[in-house]
């Protein structure tokens, strides 16, 4: 693999010195704008764009003095594909992983031109020619995004479609990527540009991801439900209730929060309604006394305060909680509506208390299912049960792994 750096004046320049010099089948390891003081190459005398290329041709490059740009020390490659499937499916990946690392300078410089277009300046002359740049960036951008900068073959336009479909049905970027690789290293070479090739070996794929994971803990009468606030624990929890009542069995309602406005007697509401008793427990002695006296009924759903999960006392105050409770299994409510970045982030906060299912909530609110896949395989734990609306008991399923899959990829 022959890897080189190149330094340009603009995206326009550098993508056609790379052309130039390593070939139409060349990839975009990373780009970056420097500054340089008022280099021959420095964008309005203060940036140039540093991008750095790589091909898999054994071809000789051409002379770079020839060009009047002087190639660097190679720089590290970005992600590859898996597999052993030959340089075709790896280099569909690169072109993937290419147009990220391309976009984000880009858009870097097109803000610092923004800022300099809003600030004053010496002629009318500066003005006009950083308007011109800002068009220019803009159409590159446009350029990369939509054309995808893959190369002009079917089977890297294939994976880009893969690819921004995974990113519109909400998986987690890092998620996306790992998924697009390892298809692309298991799909003949001949079939990577049959999207819907791709998209049953990316069925597969997500099934393996999703069959991995393993209930925590054995099953357990006693359930105590912890998560963020306002994510529904206390309607799941009625839900439940509700159902395990109608079923014959002899349920109880534990609530904990007693701090939260209301919420005590909200739960009582809930219990009346349902014809399921409730009591509180205040503090982690008293959930375990209340459990204790109450341990010949079949099911008891504890609720505990929504708690902050960036709030380390908060979280330790829950840990104590759990902890006064030996018998029990733990969920963790979580929203189908949160950000990626949120929930990965409630996800480690959590993860101290050995929590051992899933809940997700709130499946009707969104169109878009990608964090019952991202939360499952990123804590590698199932889903117990998923809720469509606020309807009690009504608006509550199980789902299995098909069913994820069914919602992930179809809505």
């Amino acid at each position: 693999m022959q890897v080189k750096t190149f330094e340009a004046v603009d995206m326009k320049q550098a993508l056609q010195l790379v052309k130039d010099e390593l070939g139409p089948r060349a990839v975009i390891v990373s780009s970056r704008s420097v500054r340089r003081d008022g280099g021959l190459f420095g964008l309005l005398g203060r940036r140039v764009l540093e991008i750095t290329a790589a091909t898999e041709s054994g071809a000789p490059a051409q002379t770079p003095e020839a060009r009047g740009v002087a190639p660097t020390a190679a720089a590290p490659a970005g992600p590859r594909g898996g597999g052993s499937r030959g340089g075709r499916g790896t280099g569909a990946y690169h072109d993937i992983w290419a147009v990220k690392q391309a976009v984000d300078p880009v858009l870097d410089e097109v803000r610092a031109l923004r800022e300099a277009v809003q600030a004053p300046v010496g002629s009318d002359t500066s003005t006009e020619d950083l308007r011109s740049d800002i068009v220019q960036i803009r159409t590159i951008l446009s350029s990369l995004v939509g054309q995808a900068g893959f190369g002009a073959d079917a089977e890297g336009a294939a994976a880009q479609r893969l690819y921004y479909f995974l990113l519109a049905r909400g998986i987690d970027e890092p998620l996306a990527r790992s998924l697009v690789q390892r298809v692309v290293a298991r799909v003949e070479t001949g079939a990577l540009a049959d999207l819907d090739r791709l998209k049953l070996n990316l069925a597969a794929e997500m099934r393996a991801d999703l069959s991995r994971a393993a209930r925590g803990a054995a099953p357990s009468p006693v359930q105590i439900f912890v998560g963020p606030t306002g994510v529904g624990k206390t309607t799941t929890i009625a839900k439940l209730a509700a159902r395990s009542q109608r079923d014959g069995g002899d349920a109880l309602i534990v609530t904990t929060d007693v701090h939260r406005v209301a919420a005590v007697e909200q739960m009582v509401r809930f219990g009346e309604l349902i014809s399921v008793p409730v009591e509180v427990a205040i503090g982690p002695e008293d959930l375990r006394r209340t459990i204790e006296r109450n341990a010949a009924r079949d099911q008891i759903f504890v609720d505990t305060a929504g708690r902050n999960h960036r709030d380390a006392a908060s979280m330790r105050a829950l840990q104590g909680l759990v902890s006064a409770v030996d018998d029990r299994e733990i969920l963790l409510v979580c929203s189908a509506t949160a950000r990626a970045t949120d929930s990965r982030e409630i996800l480690d906060a959590h993860a101290d208390l050995a929590w051992s299912r899933l809940v997700m909530t709130r499946l009707d609110e969104t169109r878009t299912h990608g964090e019952l896949f991202n939360n499952v395989v990123r804590s590698g734990r199932p889903i117990a049960c998923v809720t469509t609306g606020q309807s009690v008991p009504e608006h509550l399923e199980s789902i299995d792994v098909p069913g994820i899959l069914r919602k992930v990829l179809h809505g």
